[in-house]
Parts: structure tokens; sequence; C-alpha cells
């Protein structure tokens, strides 16, 4: 209401046309008209330092306003700034670079390269793929509103394996980037919603505490841009209030424990290890990152109609939320010109992730499919009790104790229940509730959990040589994987009284 009638007093032009209006946020913006950057910085009025506002507008020009409200071409553009606090320019953004770039619009030249080489002098990654695909990340995450959905990190290790020191390396060239150690509603929203930043987590363990379980949701859900905005209830300093704020954005997690699977799985996942070489620190002090920060802004402001154009063609041979994923680092190494053997080495890897955090069939939840389509291919149909795909999946399930055939009965009945593997329940027999599978049904469904239906697999886009695990060493692997009741017997969420046996 209040910039209404701040506009309606500056421009007795204006009409009531709403379409004529665009309200912009004031720290990043992309729409189909312009985006625009927004930082504090201090200025003299009345010999007395005061914080104020300005704004870098990229469309037909590249131009700086320092109003909050200005026309442009046939609009009225409207910055809500509301509480929010923006970057101060010179932690980001050196001013007198930016008044260069205003006179001398060209993008940077072969950016990737540069930071995938300098990233080379302060970290070790298990494989060069590794590095190139942690550069495109921080270069897409300038262009993440360009994007409908965005990668998360998860860096994986012990402890001294270089997990804080990756983080400080996204600190210093991701956008607008906030390193936390534990995570708040304040922080959400002085990073996410206040400045649209990349809010980089450490020690992100602690999500799993229980009084974390509604940020956790939150978290999830932030990985697309219909992800949507919150609205929660914040009680600080004895005061109750309502906060909104978006949640969409770029996000980095390291951590020494696994993650939440409903946020591992938007996370590209870096196991880290730790350096075999003494490795210089990304000191923030470093002139380097300023630099590089620099060449990252000037190529948002000049080329975000090229990303957003080059988006649309992306993800042509992945499907589902793996497409989702990929499409902003597809986006970005097509900008930059990455060769198609690098490109490819690196979506090899991005896919061999997506196994590791995609929640995909166990081998235990394949092996019953197989045991299943197995026990129906010959007459198509088949009419089966919990009791008949136990004995069939189990081979030695005549000499198991009665206390473990009724864990292995309710692991194999939820699992049926979960992935809706039968056509419809088929009364009793042999005393025992029966129900109908079709091998088509259960061939269908198994095909929806497979990581790579309908795309190209990972041995389509890396070489076998490039085929090690990011996860861990070899000699760290099991030599084979049998099903023990223990592995079944974790999670027995469906009530016994809900598959009768």
């Amino acid at each position: 209401m209040q910039s209404r009638k701040f506009m309606e007093k500056n421009n007795p032009t204006h009409t009531d046309n709403e379409h004529d209006i665009i309200i912009a946020h004031p720290s990043y913006e992309v729409n189909q008209t312009f985006m625009s950057l927004g930082f504090r910085e201090t200025v003299i009025s009345n010999n007395q330092p005061e914080d104020k506002n300005f704004y870098i507008k990229s469309g037909k020009d590249i131009s700086i306003h320092k109003e909050h409200l200005f026309k442009y071409e046939d609009k009225t553009i409207i910055f809500h700034e509301q509480d929010r606090i923006l970057l101060r320019v010179n932690d980001r953004w050196d001013k007198n670079k930016i008044v260069n770039f205003i006179t001398n619009k060209e993008p940077p030249k072969e950016l990737y390269q540069e930071i995938k080489q300098t990233m080379k002098n302060y970290i070790e990654f298990q494989r060069e793929a590794i590095y190139g695909i942690i550069t495109a990340w921080i270069i897409a995450t300038y262009f993440h509103r360009c994007f409908h959905a965005f990668p998360f990190l998860f860096i994986y290790g012990k402890k001294q394996s270089g997990k804080s020191r990756f983080l400080d390396l996204l600190e210093r060239l991701s956008f607008n980037a906030m390193k936390v150690k534990g995570v708040s509603v304040a922080a959400l929203a002085d990073s996410i919603d206040g400045i649209r930043g990349t809010f980089l987590n450490d020690q992100a363990e602690e999500l799993s505490n229980k009084k974390n379980t509604e940020i956790l949701g939150i978290l999830s859900d932030s990985y697309t841009i219909g992800g949507g905005k919150r609205r929660i209830v914040n009680m600080s300093n004895k005061s109750r209030r309502i906060m909104e704020f978006e949640t969409f954005g770029p996000k980095a997690f390291a951590s020494i424990k696994e993650l939440d699977s409903d946020l591992k799985d938007r996370c590209i996942e870096i196991t880290m290890l730790r350096a075999i070489k003494e490795y210089s620190y990304p000191d923030a002090y470093l002139t380097i990152w300023g630099d590089l920060r620099d060449k990252l802004y000037r190529l948002l402001l000049t080329r975000w109609h090229a990303v957003k154009e080059i988006y649309q063609d992306t993800g042509k041979d992945v499907s589902h939320r793996v497409k989702e994923l990929w499409r902003p680092l597809e986006t970005i190494l097509r900008l930059e010109d990455v060769p198609d053997e690098e490109t490819k080495e690196i979506k090899g890897f991005f896919l061999e992730s997506m196994q590791e955090t995609q929640n995909e069939l166990s081998e235990y939840e394949i092996e019953l499919f197989e045991t299943l389509k197995e026990m129906v291919k010959d007459k198509g149909k088949e009419t089966l009790t919990v009791t008949d795909i136990a004995e069939r999946l189990k081979s030695d399930y005549a000499t198991m104790e009665e206390k473990e055939k009724k864990r292995f009965h309710i692991w194999v009945g939820k699992i049926l229940k979960q992935l809706s593997l039968y056509d419809k329940s088929a009364g009793r027999k042999d005393g025992k509730r029966a129900y109908e599978f079709s091998y088509d049904r259960i061939e269908n469904i198994y095909q929806r959990y497979k990581i790579n239906n309908n795309t190209m697999t990972i041995d389509d886009h890396c070489s076998s040589s490039a085929m090690v695990s990011h996860k861990s060493m070899p000699d760290n692997d099991p030599d084979h994987a049998t099903i023990e009741m223990a592995d079944l017997a974790e999670d027995t969420g469906i009530p016994e009284k809900e598959i009768e046996i």
C-alpha cells in the first residue's frame, strides 16, 4: 500500500492498470522484461553516513538506479524492499568494477575453465568430473532464477576430509552466499528470501534432530521454484509474529552423517577424502575471489537471456526429478561451450550420484520384483499369499525360526502395499489372505522406479575407466550382498494387521 501511494504521488501519469506495474525483489529479480541485482552501500547524507540501496537493471540496456521505483519502457518497476537488508556491495562486488562494467558491457571469456583451474589450487576431488560439475554448479547459482528447479550439494565425509574447505570455496564464489552452522528460521529468511542467496549449511547432521523436522520439510520442498512461500509463526524475545518467506534457491549441506532421504534425493553427493598433498587455504582476503565474482556478475547481467533460451532445450535424454536437477548444469555447460567429451564425463558422474541419492529400489526390493515376475510370468496372472512369496524369495525359509519368518512376512507385506504391487485382494487361499498379481503391473511399477528408465545409461555418458565410485575406495565396499533379517527389519511401518499372513 505504501509503495502504491508513493507511486501515485511521484508518477501522476500512472493508471490503475496492474499490468503496467512490476513488483520486483530488491536483491535479485528475473522476469520476462528485465533482470536486476540490488546492493546496499554507505553514502554520506547531511554529513552523516547512511545506508542506501541501489539497483543494476539489465534489459535492453544495463543501467544503475538509486530509487526503488522507476519507469522502464511502458512499465513501472517497484522494488519491494520491506524489511529486507541487502548485501553490502563491497562484500561481493567492488563498486568501481561495477562502474567499469557499465561503460564496458562485455561478457567474460572462458570463465568456466578459469574457475575450474582455480579450484584445483585449493581442493582435491577424487574425479576430474567433480571439478567440472562443481564449476557448473557455482556458475548456475548466479542464474538460478532462470530455472524451475535447482540441484543441492551433499558434501559427505569424515572429519578433516575437506568439507569445511569446500564450503568456504563455495562461499567465496557462489551467488550471494551465506555459510551457517545449524539451521534456524531466521537464517533461512535472511539468506534465501532476504538476499536470494546460496545457503551453505555446515554440520548439517543437526537436521536429523527432531526439533528440526519443520525446517527439514521446508528445505526438502525448496529445490523447485514451485516449492512456494512459507508462512510460519516465529517466537522470539517473548513475541509472536507471522513470517512469510520464499524457500527456493541453491543450497549445499556438509555432514559427517547421511542426510534425511527426502532432502538427499534433491542432492548431488560429493564424498570427500583427506587430501594426499597440502593445498593452500582459500582465505577470504585473496583478490582472486573478488576478480572471479566480478566476472560471474558480468556473465549474469550479459547472458541471462541466453541462459533462459538454452534452458528450454535441455534434459532431452533424462526424465522426472533427475531431469529437473540436470537441466541447470547442462545449460551452463552449453553456455560456456564445454567440450562434448568433458560434458559426457560430467553427466556420467551426475547420473552416478543420482543412483546414490535418489529413493530408488534397494537390492532387496529388486530381488522381490524379480521373484514376483518369475512366479507370474507363465500365466500372466497368479493368486498368491505373502507366505507363497516369502517361501520363494528366501531359499532357507523352511529352516527359519517362527519369529524370523514373522519379520520377513511383515517386510514382504509392507513392500507389496507400499508399491501397490497387487491388482486386487483375492479372498483367501489355504486359510491366508490372498492377492491377485499380474506380470504387466509388476513390470510397469518396476520400470517406474528404475533410475534410467527411458534415459541413457551411465555407461553411455562415461568411459569404463571413469566408472570408479565417488563414494569410497573399493576396499571399503562389501564383497557381496545378502538379504539379512536385520536389514529387512529396519522399518516395519505397516502394522501386521494390514497384511494378514
